[in-house]
């Protein structure tokens, strides 16, 4: 029988490959657009991204940063260097093509993501089997820190995840190169280097030392590995692709990039972390990446597990000096060791290498299933979590290891696992001795493993996976700026300044940097300084929750917040076009008027025009909605972000509320009055 055609022996792939990219747009995709901006490195990031829109070679934060801020100042400052600039160039690029949103900065964490998952079949689908490795690339999807740094909930967001894709990318290619014995392989293992120095600096030079390794072992005859010739060019191509903007921007903002520069060697050394103040707080003892940083960031995963897949994938790759597991073992071993030596561990610090840690875990669960003592320790290290509350008694023992591993000494999980994990694995190892029960013994903790891991890998990652959705649904669907920030990019000059009125901001967010985002206009808070930028030839606009005696601009009636032009004073407004009247008495306050706005999300924006009678108080709105269903929700005036006291002279402010979708809801009722009211009615 004739072979069949080439093309065939590429379905099992295929097929493969698509149940990972469908697995990663049903995990990441849905909600990526959602409007809230998470504070710290989310809200920092997509300001910096807006930015680069109109100066790609100059990062800031405030284009002209009239309030003088200190040169170093990363979350208010002018020039902004506190990251490398790829994944923010990327999101840019994304906005410039379709549009400034949410959605649109954060495709390249998606893209990132879906590289990493990838790299994990691609990588081990020989020594680890088509199945094991599907399924752990899918788990990787998952996972609900994959879903926190894709969605922006956790700071570090695009930067981390592009770099996992980058270094993905560069081990296939450069295990390709090697398999081929080919230079154009090696100069795009070398441009994905580039890539992923763009995104995070030198943590992406981790194919650079595998390449070198393997490189050396070849010619001592030890290993498979790229030929000198192919180890320059990658290294010529790496250089070509990241060194331009590094000496263009030392060149260019030498005193800032020398702080920094510090700034990131701070990362690494303890006096130097604690003298800065942003670094301080995340310094972590030497165990902490096997402890606090993999309980974080590979749940529902047992911490005990990703150290025996570790340990597995470095005995097999010295046993056998397959190129695969060499490379894995390479990029996976030194990222724990560095990083563990380095004073200051973030909870994303080793995601880089999450990649190798599946592709660990996928040879690991590959293996057990025909090798009962391994088998047992796999089951010992799963079992730790169920087991853990009658495993108190070891915390004697746990509490006499060295100073050193101090998160050891003090958390539960990892000596735990071992400790049970070792003790499976000796009881198992001895009745195996028993001939009798041997292959019994073997094929029952062989089902025992496999199914435990399916466990683990399928139903108990995607419930954490949607315990993290919901925990992250209010947060992200919340924003008091995007209506009104996308109101002001069309309706003001390119030098415009935004002064807004508020007082606090909405839980997880910057508001003033939130605003930015969405106008492209520089925004502070405070007291308008109309001086700044006079000669320039700004004007000055106020954002407000409130009724305010200048100009009103046209923001939807549904925003949180109301535009007005401070160089036309004028009578307060009335309620803005768009906006139902109510004119409800109840409790301290008038109820004027409410309108909405639909998100696409899982719930509309409502807002409600209050007039206070004094102090306004916390009251409460009945939504009826189709079927006979009701939902009570509270608005409370701070919801308005300013403070209930500086509300009680104003003429209206309105209350924000994320509610029901208005296609549910026919009335609305509010205490006070005599029947509900028909939405739209």
């Amino acid at each position: 029988m004739d072979a069949p055609p080439p093309w065939h022996r590429h379905i099992p792939d295929a097929l493969c490959v698509s149940a990972i990219l469908l697995t990663g747009m049903l995990a990441l995709l849905p909600g990526l657009d959602h409007p809230g901006i998470h504070n710290w490195d989310e809200a920092i990031h997509l300001v910096v991204s807006r930015g680069l829109m109109e100066t790609p070679l100059r990062p800031h934060v405030y284009a002209e940063p009239f309030h003088g801020p200190a040169i170093d100042d990363w979350i208010n400052g002018g020039l902004w260097l506190h990251k490398p600039m790829g994944s923010l160039w990327f999101a840019a690029l994304c906005m410039h093509l379709v549009g400034v949103g949410t959605g649109a900065a954060r495709f390249g964490s998606v893209l990132g993501m879906l590289s990493a998952a990838l790299g994990v079949f691609f990588l081990m689908r020989t020594a680890a089997g088509r199945f094991w490795s599907t399924l752990a690339a899918c788990a990787l999807l998952t996972l609900p820190f994959t879903y926190e740094l894709t969605q922006g909930f956790m700071f570090g967001d695009l930067t981390d995840t592009t770099l996992a894709g980058c270094l993905a990318l560069a081990m296939v290619l450069l295990v390709a190169s090697i398999r081929r014995d080919s230079l154009r392989l090696a100069a795009l293992a070398g441009i994905a280097v580039g890539l992923g120095y763009l995104c995070k600096s030198a943590l992406a030079l981790t194919p650079v030392g595998v390449a070198g390794v393997l490189t050396a072992g070849r010619l001592l005859g030890l290993t498979p590995g790229p030929k000198p010739r192919q180890l320059a060019l990658l290294l010529v191509c790496a250089a070509a692709v990241a060194l331009p903007w590094s000496l263009y921007a030392q060149h260019a903002y030498p005193e800032l990039w020398s702080i920094e520069s510090h700034v990131t060697r701070s990362h690494l050394f303890p006096d130097e972390a604690r003298s800065n103040p942003s670094i301080v707080m995340w310094i972590r003892p030497i165990d902490a990446i096997f402890n606090e940083i993999h309980m974080r960031t590979l749940e529902p995963f047992p911490v005990a597990l990703s150290l025996l897949a570790g340990l597995w994938l470095l005995y097999r790759a010295l046993r056998t000096r397959e190129l695969e597991l060499l490379a894995v073992a390479l990029w996976l071993w030194p990222t724990w060791l560095v990083l563990s030596l380095a004073a200051a561990k973030v909870p994303a610090t080793s995601w880089g290498a999450v990649t190798a840690v599946f592709c660990a875990l996928a040879l690991l669960l590959r293996d057990s299933i025909r090798r009962p003592v391994l088998a047992a320790a796999v089951v010992g290290a799963l079992s730790t979590p169920f087991l853990l509350p009658r495993l108190a008694f070891l915390k004697p023992l746990r509490t006499r290891l060295p100073d050193a591993l101090a998160q050891t000494r003090t958390d539960y999980g990892l000596f735990e696992g071992l400790c049970l994990t070792l003790a499976l694995v000796l009881v198992v190892g001895v009745l195996l001795l028993i001939p009798r029960i041997r292959r019994h013994l073997s094929l029952g903790l062989g089902v025992a493993c496999s199914a435990f891991a399916l466990y683990f890998l399928v139903p108990r990652t995607v419930l954490a996976h949607q315990k993290m959705r919901a925990a992250k649904l209010d947060v992200g669907e919340r924003t008091s700026t995007k209506e009104a920030g996308l109101a002001a990019a069309k309706l003001l000059p390119e030098k415009a300044i935004v002064w807004m009125n508020i007082q606090t901001d909405a839980p997880e967010q910057f508001e003033q940097h939130n605003f930015m985002f969405w106008s492209g206009r520089m925004a502070f808070k405070g007291s308008p300084r109309l001086d700044w930028g006079q000669t320039q030839g700004y004007r000055h606009y106020l954002a407000s929750p409130a009724a305010e005696p200048f100009a009103p601009l046209d923001v939807p009636a549904g925003s949180a917040l109301r535009l007005y032009d401070l160089s036309t004073p004028a009578p307060l407004p009335d309620l803005p076009p768009g906006a139902q009247r109510l004119d409800v008495e109840t409790v301290n306050v008038r109820v004027k008027g409410v309108a909405f706005v639909r998100t696409g999300q899982t719930r509309d924006r409502w807002a409600f025009y209050v007039a206070p009678r004094g102090e306004p108080a916390t009251l409460s709105v009945t939504f009826h909605l189709k079927g006979g269903l009701r939902q009570t929700m509270l608005l409370t005036p701070e919801a308005s972000l300013r403070n209930r006291t500086t509300l009680k002279d104003t003429a209206w402010f309105i209350i924000p509320v994320l509610g029901p979708k208005a296609d549910e809801v026919e009335k609305l009722e509010l205490p006070g009055m005599k029947a509900p009211v028909a939405l739209g009615g």
